[in-house]
């Protein structure tokens, strides 16, 4: 999301493990919210959370989420 704010090319990775078998998994997702996992075969199931930006007043989506 910081990338598109700012109209940057920005990399995020993330560091998880699969809710369902406890796996690690590496992702990385960029600006445009494109993702690729590092893990072979990997398919995880990626959202975005809905947040009202009219009426968001929070210092994060995190607590309002």
């Amino acid at each position: 999301m910081e990338g598109r704010l700012r109209n940057e090319r920005l990399t995020v990775e993330i560091a998880t493990e699969c809710a369902h078998c406890g796996r690690p998994m590496h992702l990385q997702v960029d600006e445009k919210l494109q993702w690729r996992a590092s893990e072979r075969g990997a398919n995880p199931r990626l959202f975005l959370p809905h947040v009202d930006w009219e009426t968001f007043q929070g210092r994060n989506i995190i607590g309002d989420y």
